[in-house]
């Protein structure tokens, strides 16, 4: 509810300052020639215009299922307050009101049913109030959400608005997420995400899920916990990187190995759920940057490494990780994805592009390429499949889908984004960045 708070005096009519506080909007009328209000006027009508039933959610293209409406309450004296006059204007989203102009009733009331668009999915409406003698009050804006089908969503609030890592288990049917250091579950549809005990997890950062449905979160303080029972109870694994009560980054190859690394503490390998932890390479050139890891059918790991001193190149490893070759590499790769046919997908910088090796990295074909508006190296999620259906977000750029890697569509025109994820029913989010940090866009399914 926003409230106005409006004074009359009798000596004036004009308005002299507006004070906004966070759900007040006090208006007080003094003369114009006066830094301050006369003490010696008298209050004759105090009227107090509140705003009710924003940030509803419906359907896009339904209706809300309240009315908004305006009230107005005369604090001063009990009086007759009808005949102001209200003024319902949609100014986004693509929807309309029933009546556009509305004449308070004797109680102040003036109500009007609001039916969203498809346009998208944070709808605006504006209701403008003049009193009978002609006196606008201040415009006041109202905000609702209409949730659009196999369609974007632009979600503006927290928890979803902050993603930063999901998990999901298409076989039980369902997905986890890290928002602001909490741990969430999807609930009844896409925007009703609650937040789990995460006892005794401090400060989760990174979540995956391995083919048996175990989930593995990360901490920010170093630590490992994994769940055994879809997050209802968590157990501690041996820290990955023994003596660094800091972050580190986590992979799950295709056969339940774990990979931790960070850059200055080399790769860290756990081939039982997390209890033991080696460093296959012993140490060396632990400056190292790793981005992916995957096993492939002959049982390499491969990986996006940039040694010290060097680029990022794609690498592979025949032994566990305890020494790696570089392989041919298309320029300013920043993403690896291997598909279970064992094509390696490198996603690059400078173009946009989408490279495609069938032959275990010995050639590379360019399958696509976007003009991006800005480039980027962050290690984030890129690559994810649902389906047959591959989805591919290229930051500066958008989102894309493919089922072959040969054929693409365009899913999403947005530059501002950064960080793909699916959740078990298919719908796609994709995470706000730069000008849209504090958003998320999401395809939701029905």
């Amino acid at each position: 509810m926003k409230q106005l708070t409006i004074k009359y005096r009798l000596n004036n009519l004009l308005f002299k300052w507006i004070r906004i506080p966070l759900l007040v909007l006090s208006i007080c009328v003094a003369n114009s020639c006066n830094n301050y209000p006369d003490p010696s006027t008298e209050t004759l009508v105090n009227y107090n215009v509140s705003y009710m039933n924003p940030n509803q959610i419906s359907i896009g293209g339904e209706y809300l299922n309240d009315s908004i409406y305006v009230q107005i309450y005369n604090y001063k004296s009990p009086q007759d307050i009808s005949n102001f006059t209200v003024e319902f204007k949609v100014q986004k989203g693509g929807g309309s009101v029933d009546q556009q102009q509305v004449k308070t009733r004797k109680d102040g009331k003036a109500a009007t049913r609001w039916k969203l668009g498809t346009d998208s999915f944070t709808q605006i409406a504006t209701a403008q109030v003049t009193d009978p003698d002609g006196n606008l009050l201040p415009e006041a804006t109202i905000t609702a959400h209409g949730i659009l089908y196999n369609a974007w969503n632009e979600i503006d609030y927290s928890p979803l608005n902050q993603l930063s890592g999901m998990a999901s288990d298409t076989l039980t049917h369902q997905s986890w997420m890290i928002s602001v250091g909490r741990i969430y579950k999807l609930e009844t549809n896409f925007l009703d995400w609650q937040s789990l005990s995460t006892q005794p997890i401090n400060s989760p950062r990174e979540i995956e899920i391995d083919k048996n449905g175990i989930i593995y979160v990360g901490t920010w303080n170093g630590e490992l916990y994994k769940s055994t029972n879809h997050g209802q109870t968590w157990i501690k694994c041996t820290n990955p990187i023994p003596d660094r009560p800091y972050y580190f980054d986590l992979w799950i190859t295709n056969d339940d190995n774990l990979w931790a690394t960070v850059y200055g503490n080399g790769l860290w390998h756990s081939k039982d759920g997390g209890l033991t932890w080696s460093n296959p390479a012993n140490g060396a050139d632990k400056s190292t940057s790793i981005s992916g890891m995957y096993r492939l059918k002959n049982n390499w790991i491969v990986s996006l490494i940039a040694p010290t001193g060097q680029g990022m190149s794609v690498m592979k490893s025949e032994n566990d990780g305890k020494t790696w070759t570089t392989l041919i590499t298309p320029n300013y790769p920043y993403s690896l994805f291997v598909t279970k046919n064992d094509e390696i997908i490198v996603l690059t910088q400078t173009d946009g592009g989408i490279y495609k090796s069938t032959d275990l990295g010995k050639t590379y074909n360019r399958v696509y390429s976007a003009s991006v508006a800005f480039n980027t190296g962050s290690p984030q999620s890129y690559v994810n499949k649902f389906g047959p259906d591959f989805y591919i977000i290229i930051p500066g750029y958008g989102v894309l889908t493919t089922k072959d890697f040969d054929h693409f569509e365009t899913l999403l025109t947005e530059a501002y984004v950064n960080g793909l994820y699916l959740d078990h029913t298919g719908s796609v989010y994709a995470k706000g960045t730069l000008n849209k940090l504090y958003s998320t866009f999401i395809y939701n399914r029905k």
